[in-house]
């Protein structure tokens, strides 16, 4: 078969570029290739390149970088440049070219990554460095001291000059030193795994475009730009290694620490909450460069149409783009960013039809019904929308996002070149942009059974019989912030139902309750303290049959919150329990019916929850409980308490790596789809089939009706096997004959399913929070419309 190569190509010959033809070549050019961020978009205009007969709407310094890495590699003869090479302005064209992004990045000599970084580090020697490390703590064995040891010569000066330099580790140098602990191992190790950092939070990583291309690209290399020059920063696969190579040190170091002494002063204690800082971040990291690494293994592997005979690997890439959510300015883009890697999923005339209309919903439908009927497999997602689709109930919905295109990475800004400002800096570039859209619509993505193409129908085994009938108990809204405010901290608010009632304080006497409606600053080193306190709450709403303890240290370290530290006391690596101890949330029985607060919490930066990103940052949780009690909150901290309850079917981690390292996401980014919050309120309900629906408010009245000091005594059951519905599901007397079941995901949350009469296709209604659910008739074989 001929190989396929791009119709232009760009050519830089004795310092003269322009486009050539391929086909008016002699013979098949050896071209490469580039994947990089567009950048600002500016005013479109005629490029003065011979060749190029139409505008574009590259920034004139990418043209620049483009031109100046054709200078660095002598190699370079033909490169392959999208903004260039195709005319973007020809619908036709753009879908020809994007349905052959594989064969062009395939047929490639090799990829280009070009980033704009303010320093470019060598990975090379990251992993020297690194290497050093592992020798000084190899040499010192139990030691944390190399005065204490006989070290080589080699190893001596190394710890001298890291020693010496800035100091960019977490803890701040007295403390390191009144720890006992080589400050040159600390400093080199933060300074690496720092760059490490730093390179995969470039905004390179943030886009569509990008994240295909890198899974596409032979030889893949990454260069870093700034004004001054342009570096050859070594292979992506060095950097998705060094990323493994960062959490192993990190986990190294602590072991080292906690392994060198018997008691442990206040100074080991900080270090050690600070490696578990780090282990936490880096282990995020880990998984999402893991998961990078086992879809070009796939691909590979596989060839052009690898994506037919292997659904792990499918998920395994919904996941990985979905694992940090990426960013288009297009809707449309959001799906046809990723035709590359489902290399023949659509025709060009399809592109142009199905895939360039501006509804995210009709996009979404076309994706996926076109991936299951060419995969013979139902991909379906485990979100549930606001609305319900009468036919094909289980594609996936995605929610329309009250955005515009825009061009490219969302800017409408002039170029900077003319502005004469430092382009190359990062922060400055993206700043301001329009709310652009994301991946946040594969979240989620699951494979429900075998797909019948007559019909549309969906054939997989579920668990169906449901003992009991649904009983809504909690209704959730979700509603914009009317006034977000940047780095304004997080509000927190609970009001009980018994709040302003009287509460029996004796045998003929009772006195009000009060309610705390204005709101509380807590700031310095109360945020701890106080979350723990939040979280207690929550724990006696949602799993009141919880040991408490138990519920908020799960919670807690799903959400993995962040705020100021003025003092590192104010978080140790105990600090869940550690912050409440001596007072009444050590072992809280609270009667939290009686109770109320409302806490901004000031130096709350944010939480490393992947439930929290740009399009839920401002989103307000309000979760309304029929006994009367309302909690609201941002909408991480509360999805997760959600998805925090004892028996959830979505564990107590993010994600989890399989043995070939494709990822498995386990979180609640996937429940629910917000969409354009703030048009209107999206409104959800929490259901159980079993336990007693009006247990709170039961349980509500003995807390008002039982003295403080009396023990409440309680024998009945609390709501369970629970699940997320429609605010429009309901479940009265003429549904008696309908059918409950639930279709097992694989530990990515469980999809409730329903029919009204035996003769009917179940419907997907809903999503279960727990992860078994009593059934009467077991597993077997069901369509699903």
């Amino acid at each position: 078969m001929a190989t396929m190569i791009p119709p232009r190509l760009l050519c830089l010959n004795n310092g003269r570029l322009f486009l050539v033809d391929t086909w008016s070549l002699p013979t098949v050019p050896i071209y490469d290739i580039i994947s990089y961020r567009w950048g600002n978009t500016v005013q479109m205009y005629h490029p003065d390149i011979p060749g190029v007969q139409w505008k574009i709407k590259l920034s004139r310094r990418k043209l620049k970088d483009i031109r100046r890495l054709m200078e660095s590699d002598d190699d370079i003869k033909y490169l392959w440049c999208d903004a260039l090479c195709i005319n973007q302005q020809d619908p036709e064209e753009q879908s020809r070219e994007i349905a052959r992004m594989y064969e062009y990045y395939k047929n490639a000599r090799v990829c280009h990554i070009l980033m704009d970084m303010i320093e470019p580090w060598d990975p090379q020697d990251i992993v020297e460095k690194f290497s050093q490390v592992d020798q000084v703590i190899w040499a010192l064995g139990r030691v944390t001291r190399a005065s204490e040891m006989s070290l080589e010569p080699n190893l001596r000066q190394f710890l001298r000059e890291w020693g010496a330099k800035k100091w960019v580790f977490t803890v701040n140098k007295p403390t390191v030193q009144s720890a006992g602990v080589e400050m040159g191992v600390l400093n080199c190790y933060a300074t690496c795994a720092g760059y490490v950092m730093s390179l995969f939070h470039n905004l390179y990583f943030t886009r569509v475009w990008t994240f295909q291309e890198m899974l596409l690209g032979r030889n893949i290399t990454m260069w870093g730009i700034n004004r001054d020059r342009m570096t050859r920063i070594g292979q992506l696969d060095s950097w998705l290694n060094l990323a493994s190579d960062a959490r192993d040190k990190a986990k190294k170091l602590q072991k080292w620490i906690i392994d060198s002494r018997e008691e442990f002063s206040e100074a080991v204690v900080n270090l050690i909450g600070a490696m578990e800082e780090d282990k936490l971040a880096l282990e995020y990291l880990e998984i999402q460069v893991l998961g990078i690494s086992a879809a070009r293994m796939d691909i590979v592997n596989g060839g052009p149409y690898w994506w037919l005979q292997n659904h792990k690997g499918i998920s395994n890439v919904f996941s990985a783009v979905s694992w940090r959510p990426r960013k288009c300015g297009h809707k449309q883009d959001i799906f046809r960013g990723l035709l590359g890697v489902f290399h023949g999923l659509f025709t060009p005339d399809e592109i142009k039809t199905e895939l360039s209309r501006k509804n995210v919903d009709a996009l979404s439908f076309a994706f996926f019904r076109k991936l299951s009927e060419k995969t013979e497999f139902a991909w379906t997602r485990l979100a549930i929308s606001s609305g319900e689709r009468t036919d094909h109930n289980w594609i996936p919905r995605a929610a329309d996002y009250d955005v515009g295109d825009s061009d490219d990475d969302g800017r409408r800004d002039e170029d900077p070149e003319d502005r004469g400002e430092d382009y190359y800096s990062e922060e400055e570039e993206d700043e301001g942009s329009s709310k652009l859209m994301t991946t946040d619509c594969f979240a989620g993505v699951v494979r429900l059974g075998r797909f019948k193409v007559k019909g549309g129908l969906a054939k997989t085994e579920a668990i169906t019989g449901l003992e009991g009938a649904p009983r809504k108990y909690m209704k959730i809204t979700f509603k914009q912030n009317p006034n977000p405010t940047p780095n304004s901290g997080m509000n927190f608010t609970f009001r009980g139902c018994n709040c302003g009632k009287k509460v029996k304080t004796g045998r003929f006497k009772s006195e009000p309750i009060p309610t705390y409606d204005q709101p509380r600053d807590k700031a310095w080193g109360e945020t701890g303290r106080t979350l723990v306190e939040c979280a207690t709450i929550l724990s006696n709403i949602f799993s009141p049959d919880q040991d408490v303890r138990d519920y908020r240290r799960r919670l807690l370290t799903k959400l993995q919150p962040q705020w100021n530290l003025y003092d590192t006391n104010a978080k140790p690596p105990n600090w869940v329990d550690r912050c409440v101890s001596g007072g009444p949330f050590e072992n809280p029985i609270i009667r939290v019916h009686n109770f109320s607060m409302n806490y901004n919490l000031r130096d709350w930066t944010g939480c490393r929850s992947r439930l929290q990103n740009e399009n839920t940052e401002n989103v307000i949780c309000e979760v309304r409980v029929n006994c009367g009690c309302v909690v609201s909150g941002p909408f991480s901290l509360m999805m997760e308490a959600i998805t925090s309850v004892s028996g959830s079917s979505l564990g107590e981690k993010a994600a989890v790596l399989d043995a070939d390292n494709r990822i498995h996401l386990h979180d609640g980014l996937g429940l629910v789809q917000l969409g354009d919050v703030g048009a209107e309120p999206k409104v959800f309900h929490l259901v159980c089939f079993g336990g007693n629906e009006n247990a709170h408010k039961l349980y509500s009245v003995a807390c008002r009706k039982t003295k403080d000091r009396k023990p409440i005594e309680w024998d009945l059951p609390w709501p369970s096997c629970r699940a997320l519905v429609r605010d429009e599901f309901s479940h009265g007397m003429m549904d008696k004959m309908r059918d409950y079941g639930y279709v097992q995901t694989g530990g990515s949350g469980n999809l409730l399913i329903c029919r009204n009469h035996i003769a009917d296709h179940y419907r997907i209604i809903g999503v279960c929070i727990d992860g078994h659910m009593a059934s009467k008739k077991g597993e077997h074989s069901v369509t699903i419309k």
